[in-house]
């Protein structure tokens, strides 16, 4: 995990990244529900960014956004931002966590495996 030091630009890059992991905590304590669904933009587990450049992923999210989602138990969460990743992953403690940037799911072929699938397709319901 990336930690605040060096110069002030590496040090506001780890602070944006913690304010974001203490919002979404702070948003996911207050909800009362039975079932938690988390809509973030970046991705907090590698598995739905790997499929992007190596050099950058750690822009396309940050792992400090997991420990929140597995803390209040949330149901799934859901992300964009990286367009070439994986379609889906699943947390430390197995929360799915699905990537569901436009060009992610335009690129995929219906009815097409998915990495991470476990052989189910993507074919539509008949009618």
């Amino acid at each position: 995990m990336l930690e605040p030091w060096g110069e002030p630009i590496v040090k506001a890059f780890v602070h944006e990244a913690v304010n974001e992991s203490l919002k979404l905590e702070s948003a996911l304590a207050r909800l009362g529900t039975p079932h938690r669904i988390a809509l973030l933009h970046y991705s907090p587990i590698l598995a739905t960014v790997e499929g992007e450049p190596l050099d950058i992923h750690p822009f396309l999210g940050s792992s400090r956004l997991e420990e929140p989602l597995n803390r209040y138990r949330v149901t799934a969460a859901f992300h964009g931002h990286a367009h070439h990743g994986a379609p889906e992953g699943r947390t430390s403690t197995g929360i799915p966590v699905y990537n569901v940037s436009l060009p992610l799911l335009t690129s995929i072929e219906v009815g097409a495996a998915v990495p991470g699938d476990r052989g189910r397709s993507r074919a539509p319901p008949s009618p």
